[in-house]
């Protein structure tokens, strides 16, 4: 294999120098992260030349515009051995670097690869990092994800947290600034200081997690919002739960999800599971709606008004599906009131539910009007689930429902039955 130059920085040098199965290297922009992802890959390329290995990117674009043209700049021998039809690195006599965009996270599954290197890791979803994780199992491979940081998503609750408190022993994050990086100009540094309000500032050139700018759901805190159990009193069948509702957002390329909450007496909501899926039909989707229904106790359902056709096939099939606000605007504003008053509580087994409150964001103000514009439509499909329930929902109906339905039960079991004899 041949020999490759490279001189990487004081910052550079601690991940290259480390041993643990799963690295990640979070910087500011600029900060050489992605030259040190270059770096290693042509590292595990050169030590490891018949291992296979993976080099992926969030999206497409980024993948074509920044990771792959800085791989071949450190190791231009390697542009010659790749196949972008397959999307292939071919190494002579040796393994395959398949190259990926993560938009589809699926698209990962089927190889076994010793080595990966996900660029911006941080813009990624959990399953793509999970399903990354799972094609290194085999070998015990390892893996350098190189990111800013982003958002309080996965990689801050689920990485970032318990290796802080020395839980995740096979795993080292190292983080530096913008202007760590020698190359990095101290008077854009200092200018960016000056324009920046101070989270955007702390996310993008010092490298630390920060919520977002402009989210949707500014009040939502991923400390206060997120259990990991329900209270004993808000459990299925406590007689403080008055009610088992079921949000649907459709979907077959982009996700289908469905949550499962229940709403107790006093008006406080209870997320306790999610169904996240790609490529799935209306059948499938009901299938799994009925299977809640024993599994959750889920009674009534609010699915997404823009899908008439799909909503009617529920009805045949069953369920009770309840009418949907379409204003998305008031529905915001609803989910944003029961955060602010401290009612929504998130099971941790709803974790794309979590990952699109810390996301789900405006666009970039653009000049009059903007405060008008809707949110980014983008990783939006559970948090829309969850407004199509809480903005819809209206106990004193569902409670008027129940006590009919119970009345025309009683009157059927209170009518002499005619018996026939021959």
């Amino acid at each position: 294999m041949p020999d490759f130059r490279f001189t990487p920085t004081e910052d550079q040098w601690v991940l290259l120098n480390r041993n643990e199965r799963f690295l990640y290297a979070i910087a500011g922009i600029q900060g050489g992260k992605t030259y040190l992802g270059a770096i290693w890959s042509a590292m595990q390329i050169s030590e490891h030349p018949t291992l296979n290995g993976l080099i992926c990117a969030p999206t497409y674009k980024i993948l074509q515009q920044s990771t792959l043209p800085k791989f071949f700049e450190v190791f231009p021998l390697a542009r010659q051995w790749y196949k972008r039809g397959d999307n292939e690195i071919k190494i002579p006599n040796g393994g395959t670097v398949y190259v990926r965009s993560t938009e589809e996270p699926k698209h990962i599954e089927g190889m076994s690869i010793g080595w990966a290197w996900p660029d911006e890791i941080g813009q990624m979803k959990k399953e793509a990092h999970t399903n990354i994780q799972g094609r290194l199992s085999i070998v015990q491979g390892r893996m350098l994800g190189t990111t800013s940081p982003y958002a309080l998503n996965w990689l801050y609750t689920d990485i970032y947290k318990p290796w802080a408190q020395g839980r995740l022993t096979d795993t080292f994050i190292h983080q530096w600034r913008s202007i760590d990086n020698p190359y990095f100009p101290k008077d854009e540094y200092e200018r960016a200081k000056g324009a920046y309000d101070r989270r955007t500032f702390a996310r993008r050139y010092e490298g630390k997690f920060e919520k977002m700018e402009g989210l949707v759901y500014e009040e939502f805190d991923i400390d206060r919002n997120v259990i990991s159990a329900l209270p004993p009193t808000k459990t299925k069948g406590s007689p403080f739960v008055a009610n088992y509702v079921g949000g649907v957002d459709f979907g077959y390329n982009n996700p289908s999800c469905i949550l499962a909450a229940h709403v107790t007496r006093d008006g406080e909501w209870y997320f306790v599971d999610e169904w996240y899926q790609t490529g799935k039909t209306t059948p499938e989707i009901i299938e799994k709606c009925k299977g809640w229904e024993v599994e959750h106790g889920t009674r009534y359902w609010y699915p997404d008004p823009a899908e008439p056709d799909r909503i009617e096939e529920m009805k045949r099939a069953g369920l009770y599906v309840r009418d949907v606000s379409k204003n998305i605007t008031d529905g915001i504003n609803s989910v944003r009131q029961l955060f602010r008053e401290k009612r929504i509580f998130i099971m941790n087994t709803c974790p794309s539910l979590v990952e699109e409150l810390s996301t789900y964001h405006y666009p970039e103000p653009t000049g009059i009007g903007a405060e008008l514009e809707k949110p980014v439509k983008m990783h939006d499909h559970a948090v829309d689930a969850m407004r199509y329930m809480i903005h819809s929902f209206q106990p004193s109906v569902i409670d008027d429902l129940r006590q009919k339905m119970r009345s025309r039960l009683q009157s059927r079991r209170s009518q002499p039955r005619a018996y026939q004899f021959e």
